[in-house]
């Protein structure tokens, strides 16, 4: 039984007509009503960066000791894994050890049944672990790139 679910192509058709719409909408108004809505566009982000850097200058920011050992663990397992597969990496922590990413990109990764099991477990706990994951396609690459948030 095959099952099939194409809910990124139904996400980009619905995208793809409300960006027509907005353009439809747009070309209908006068170049004062532009300026206005753009103004207001301006001013409502420039509330909301306000507003993150109040937010910011209360927040706390204190390493998790616990967070940057498990951190080092998978830097290092992912280095093994990138060696393994041949895969590209890039890897970073910042210093005041609040925030590190690992990033692997690659053209096409097979994680085999007699692959290294050390493979899947690397792989399973960035993905258990990473507090956000980016997948994209960049210059003919997959890249993952696995953010962790290393503070308390």
């Amino acid at each position: 039984m095959l099952i099939e679910c194409k809910y990124y192509d139904i996400a980009a058709k619905e995208m793809e007509e409300l960006d027509k719409q907005i353009a439809e909408e747009s070309e209908n108004l006068s170049e004062g009503e532009l300026q206005l809505e753009n103004d207001r566009r301006d001013f409502q982000l420039a509330e909301i960066i306000r507003s993150f850097k109040e937010k910011e200058k209360m927040k706390e920011i204190v390493p998790d000791p616990e967070k940057n050992a498990l951190f080092i663990r998978l830097q290092r397992a992912s280095m093994e894994l990138a060696k393994l597969l041949e895969l590209n990496i890039v890897t970073m922590k910042k210093d005041d050890d609040t925030y590190g990413y690992i990033e692997l990109s690659y053209g096409i990764s097979w994680i085999l049944s007699d692959s290294p099991k050390m493979c899947k477990k690397t792989m399973a706990m960035l993905y258990e672990n990473a507090d956000q994951i980016c997948s994209e396609v960049k210059d003919n690459c997959v890249v993952q790139r696995f953010e962790f948030e290393l503070e308390k």
